[in-house]
Parts: structure tokens; sequence; C-alpha cells
């Protein structure tokens, strides 16, 4: 009697176990069978593309990435801006995304994400193109400033260049005609980047629209990167001037005076 009721307990256990083994494979082939789908489907893009021009037909993707969060995609558009969709393409926000472990700080993995296209772009050719205002003496660390002349805290920053470059700051200007192509301000920029002085042009320029004095006669013109420096404001979706960026990618919008930089770059 014992042994036939342990023969049926052992009989039920190993049931009881294939069942559960059945259960857990099927679950598992289900999970594989949705990521595979998920993959598949994120592979060729199209739906997000496709989704992207529902939005509004003049938008156009430039990259599409993964990112920590399942089933999630990061688009980056020909605004600068980055969206944060399903890879159906049916669902998406825009804002930040952090990441929130256990034991760790929060970590802003948008801002780390623009940090390092931001790096990328500033590597390409028409970021090597600027005015440069060099430091005095040793060059402890170099700030790159997309500028415009008739924005007053531009203007502002500008007046203080001797004592952010006597700080052992060196200072590259970009063009940032706010105002658009073709603006007045544009040929202004064009006008500097072709004068036979290029940093005493856009000084005097800076000074001149701060006074309300009519432009510099314009010297020859000449090939310029005023338009592709605008370009890649609008790729990196800056909205305001002055916009500075360090080597590092990370970005420092609005005027600061030459004793902040100076503290936040970590210079005595």
């Amino acid at each position: 009697m014992l042994q036939t009721i342990v023969c049926k307990n052992f009989i039920n256990t190993i049931t009881l176990g294939v069942r559960f083994f059945m259960s857990l494979t099927r679950i598992i082939s289900i999970l594989t069978l949705s990521l595979c789908s998920l993959v598949a489907q994120a592979e060729s893009y199209a739906d997000l593309h496709a989704s992207v021009a529902r939005i509004n037909p003049g938008l156009q993707v430039l990259s599409v990435d993964t990112t920590p969060m399942f089933g999630m995609y990061k688009v980056v558009i020909n605004t600068g801006d980055t969206l944060y969709m399903s890879a159906d393409g049916e669902h998406f926000f825009t804002g930040t995304m952090y990441e929130n472990r256990v034991g760790t700080p929060l970590v802003n993995l948008t801002e780390l994400d623009l940090q390092k296209a931001r790096v990328t772009t500033m590597q390409g050719d028409a970021a090597k193109q600027a005015w440069v205002f060099k430091a005095v003496g040793e060059t402890k660390a170099t700030i790159t400033v997309f500028t415009d002349v008739d924005c007053f805290y531009c203007q502002k920053l500008h007046a203080e260049m001797p004592k952010i470059n006597a700080l052992g700051v060196e200072v590259r200007y970009l063009a940032f005609p706010r105002a658009g192509i073709n603006s007045s301000s544009h040929k202004v920029l064009a006008d500097a980047w072709c004068a036979e002085d290029q940093n005493s042009f856009l000084t005097q320029a800076k000074q001149r629209a701060h006074d309300k004095l009519p432009p510099l006669a314009s010297p020859t013109a000449c090939d310029n990167p005023v338009a592709d420096h605008y370009a890649l404001s609008q790729q990196m979706g800056l909205n305001g001037t002055p916009a500075i960026i360090l080597d590092s990618g990370e970005l420092w919008p609005g005027y600061l005076p030459a004793a902040e930089i100076a503290k936040r770059l970590g210079i005595n």
C-alpha cells in the first residue's frame, strides 16, 4: 500500500514538472517570437519613416537607434528633435528619457545622446571653419560659440572676450544668423568672413549693431561657411544665441560672464 502511494506521488510530481516545463517552454517561445517580430520590424525602419512622414511630409529621419526601453526606438529627425517611437511607428513621445536604476544616480540618457551627436557634428568640416579668438598664453580650454551680430547677449559676451582669452580660454565662433539665410545678419556675418581682418571686422560689426549704426562697407564677396554654420545650428536644434558648446558636447545656452565660464571649466 505504502509503495503504491509513493509511486503515485512520484508520478504526480513528474507530471507536474513536465507540465511546468512545457508551459515555460511555451512562454519562452512566445517571447522569442515577439522579440524576433520587433527586431524584424525595426531592421527595415520603414514603419518609423512612414510614421514621421505622417506627422509632417517635410520631416526626415536622420537616424534610428535602439534604447534601453524594450520595443522603443530613438528617432532623430531633421529639425534636431528626438522622438521615442514604438517599433510599428504607431505610438511615440517626445521629451527626455532617464535611467533610474536602484542604487545609482539619475541619468539623463537623452542629453548624453545629444552630447555625443554634438561632438560628432563639431568634428565635421563646416565646424572647423571658424572665427578663432585665441587664448592669451597657455590654452587651458576651448569653447565653440554659435553667435549672431545683432543679438544683445552675443554682443555682451563678445565684450568679455579679452577677459575670457586672458583666462586661457580659446573661443571659436560659428555663425547663427537667427533671421535666417539671406537675412541682413547673414550678409554681415558673410562680410566678416570675407574681410581681410576677420576678427576685427566681426568685433566692429557687433559693436556697430549694438550702437544702432549702419554696417561696415562690404569687402569683396568670397566663399564663406555662414550657410553651413546655420545648417549645423538647425541640425542640433539650437534656438537661441549665444549657444556655447564644449569639447565634451555639453551645451550651455545663453550668456555667461568670463568668470563663470572659467569656473564651470574648472579654470582658476
